[in-house]
């Protein structure tokens, strides 16, 4: 591949995280399903430019992982583990599947953004537990008959107590609460 020899062309331009699922589990505990970063970089100034080649890991210039992403200059990786440095590298691919030598490394770390819910107390027939995060940010509380139809019961700022003073109507209801991005 001509005119790839340098990796200047990769700097990160853009990095958002956003929580991909965000499903936490039913009951008492809860926790997120994932992370997903979101890249863009320059363009390569290679000729024959067929794509590029993301690595990434959680480990510094030892990457576990990649994707390709043909010839665009953005992608999303999902699937990250929350609370966890995440390092990153592209190579520009040609059409023969010749990778470029690796770019510059970045780096980011995960925030953990799941929900924490304590356990439960059930008084005078009203359930209430306390909703733990990260503190500041909007969390939202489900309920459900069934675990497949879930409602929204509030929507707060972490930390809080949610109190459900309609749990007696009810002859079971499972609770769940997940992170609300901005």
């Amino acid at each position: 591949m001509r005119g790839v020899m340098q990796c200047s062309w990769f700097k990160i331009l853009m990095v958002g995280w956003m929580l991909s699922g965000g499903v936490a589990a039913a009951a008492v505990l809860a926790s997120g399903a994932g992370e997903s970063v979101q890249l863009a970089w320059n363009p390569s100034p290679a000729t024959g430019l067929a794509g590029y080649k993301i690595f990434y890991g959680t480990n510094s210039h030892a990457y576990a992982a990649s994707v390709s992403v043909g010839a665009v200059t953005n992608t999303t990786v999902a699937g990250l583990a929350a609370g966890m440095t995440y390092y990153f590298a592209a190579a520009a691919v040609d059409a023969a599947g010749n990778l470029s030598p690796l770019s510059n490394e970045a780096s980011i770390t995960t925030t953990n953004l799941a929900a924490s819910l304590s356990a439960p107390v059930n008084a005078g027939g009203q359930f209430s537990f306390t909703v733990s995060g990260v503190a500041g940010s909007k969390y939202v509380v489900q309920a459900s008959t069934n675990l497949t139809n879930w409602s929204s019961l509030a929507t707060n700022i972490a930390p809080f107590v949610f109190v459900d003073p309609n749990a007696a109507s009810y002859r079971q209801r499972f609770y769940r609460s997940f992170y609300l991005s901005p």
